[in-house]
């Protein structure tokens, strides 16, 4: 039944193609992609802020205000970077505070004796997706995973490749040679291209890997499927996995409710790191590891990477979906729709490493990134589309409004129109009120005083980059963290502190073309353009 099937171990198995239901219907997807695109709301809001500073000076007495709403504007995204800094500090405090009850062999009690009658009965399973990444990558992520506890009695892995892979059946025996014996179960997989309704990318990939791998351990004899609960984690080939991740991962979800087990989502804090960055790369993944710690887990967005869950919620949402190339952003809101109650985003106090975007040279360092950048960017303007599609099935009115509130604040405003517009707006009012605009008062706000706000602003905008930096770089626990110690690395540290501004303002105007270009082409440009891995030396450090 099973192609490929490797009978000589039972710890490993390979497939090239089994039916399987792939939860795909391709009528019904294109059906719904005839509705207008919903994206297009999220655009038009954002326009709207960016434009506003231009169009309000030339509106009758509604222009008196003008100074007084951007200072209003701007002063709330400020209030939104307070609140994300808040967050972001009492994480790095708990982290810190877990990581040296381990240095001191502190054990929790309650949580031992939560856990002790679970532990036997738990299993984990790992899924990654494999396409043209170097096999030194993928190794350096197996690695990680075999300093895993009990990981050959426990743990199983799912690689899943593509049929279009190359040297497929030689990656997969060397795969299988090196590490069937590490875990459990070690199954590969490879994805068929061309499945109606489905696009390509790491979505289909993961969808049709985790359906195929969990059809072979249950039909696997030796295994016992049904004697054991269950664990997924979701990663990508590049990840890097704390040597505690698994035992943390059981011991936070024994301490749950079964209800609760089966609701929730468990995200670490994710550095982004490799032996050399430009600038902006540098810079953007200690923003993402920020936002990892002030925004996306305590306001309940969506997870990013790699996260966990139970198979049964892994199931009971449906896997992964194939047509969708964000699959980690559409994950939290896909599976509160299918299975109609709350998910909840829970933090794992402990550091996990991911590659960041690498390119040939630094052009295509430039390139690399930007890529990246229109990547999420696009992939955020498709999963709110799916939301407002869908919205229908969400538990309640008020759960729906309220995440997509923090959806579109996130996505939307800090990540795309507040820093084009905190910068920008005071520069455009000024100039079109000198030479444009018709001659009128200012209500509440005189100009001197707008311009004193607005660098006021600047310099608490420039304060909460600092408070990131410190975070990120000096603060978390990250071991074999050499490039941001000692003078050179203060220095390099408060360097790229100050680039930190243009790179965001670079960022946001990406992410501004790239919801234009999502508005003109629609789903032609909803494709999972990964990023390049193949100049990416990952920096272990766990």
């Amino acid at each position: 039944m099973f192609a490929n099937m490797l009978p000589s171990s039972p710890s490993s198995s390979s497939l090239d193609s089994l039916p399987v239901d792939t939860g795909t219907n391709p009528a019904k997807l294109e059906a719904a992609n005839r509705y207008v695109r919903w994206n297009l709301l999220f655009l038009l809001v954002i326009f709207i802020f960016v434009l506003f500073p231009i169009w309000m000076p030339f509106i009758p007495y509604v222009n008196q205000a003008t100074n007084f709403v951007i200072i209003l504007i701007i002063g709330l995204f400020q209030l939104i970077w307070l609140i994300a800094t808040i967050c972001a500090i009492r994480r790095t405090l708990a982290i810190n505070s877990r990581n040296k009850l381990k240095a001191t062999k502190v054990q929790d009690v309650e949580s031992a004796d939560v856990t002790a009658h679970t532990h036997s009965t738990i299993r984990h399973i790992v899924a990654m997706t494999l396409y043209k990444e170097p096999m030194s990558v993928l190794q350096t992520t197996l690695d990680s995973l075999v300093q895993q506890q009990d990981a050959s009695s426990r743990l199983s892995v799912i690689i899943g490749m593509e049929s279009r892979t190359p040297d497929k059946e030689s990656k997969r025996q060397e795969i299988v040679t090196k590490y069937e014996s590490k875990f459990l179960r070690l199954i590969v997989t490879f994805h068929p291209s061309n499945i109606p309704g489905e696009i390509p990318g790491k979505c289909s990939n993961m969808n049709y890997a985790c359906r195929q791998g969990l059809q072979i351990l249950r039909k696997d004899i030796d295994y016992h499927y049904s004697k054991h609960e269950h664990i997924f984690t979701n990663c990508d080939c590049d990840a890097v996995f704390d040597p505690d991740y698994m035992s943390e991962l059981e011991t936070q979800y024994s301490k749950l409710s079964e209800a609760d087990r089966h609701s929730s989502i468990w995200q670490s804090i994710i550095i982004y790191k490799r032996d050399s960055m430009p600038f902006f790369v540098d810079i953007t993944g200690v923003l993402r590891t920020f936002f990892f710690m002030g925004v996306l887990i305590p306001w309940n967005i969506n997870p990013m990477s790699h996260y966990s869950l139970s198979v049964k919620l892994l199931e009971e949402g449906a896997f992964t979906h194939p047509a969708y190339q964000m699959e980690d952003i559409i994950a939290l809101i896909r599976y509160t729709i299918l299975t109609r109650r709350e998910i909840r985003i829970r933090p794992l106090n402990l550091i996990s490493i991911n590659g960041p975007t690498s390119g040939a040279d630094y052009l295509d360092e430039i390139r690399e990134w930007a890529l990246q950048v229109r990547r999420w960017t696009i992939g955020a303007g498709e999963v709110f589309h799916y939301f407002i599609v869908k919205t229908y099935r969400m538990p309640s009115l008020y759960l729906s409004f309220t995440w997509a509130s923090r959806f579109f604040v996130y996505y939307g405003l800090v990540l795309c129109a507040s820093a084009i517009f905190s910068v920008v707006s005071p520069v455009v009012v000024q100039l079109v009120n000198i030479g444009l605009a018709p001659v009128h008062e200012r209500l509440l706000v005189s100009d001197s005083m707008f311009s004193t706000v607005c660098f006021v602003f600047l310099g608490t905008q420039y304060a909460f980059l600092l408070v990131v930096t410190v975070l990120v770089r000096w603060c978390l626990p990250v071991p074999g963290e050499n490039r941001n110690r000692g003078m050179r690395g203060v220095i390099r540290g408060l360097w790229h502190w100050v680039l930190m501004l243009p790179t965001i303002l670079a960022y946001s105007f990406v992410e501004l073309y790239s919801f234009f270009e999502l508005a003109f082409r629609g789903k032609d440009v909803c494709k999972h353009n990964a990023a390049s891995k193949n100049n990416l030396v990952l920096t272990k450090g766990l």
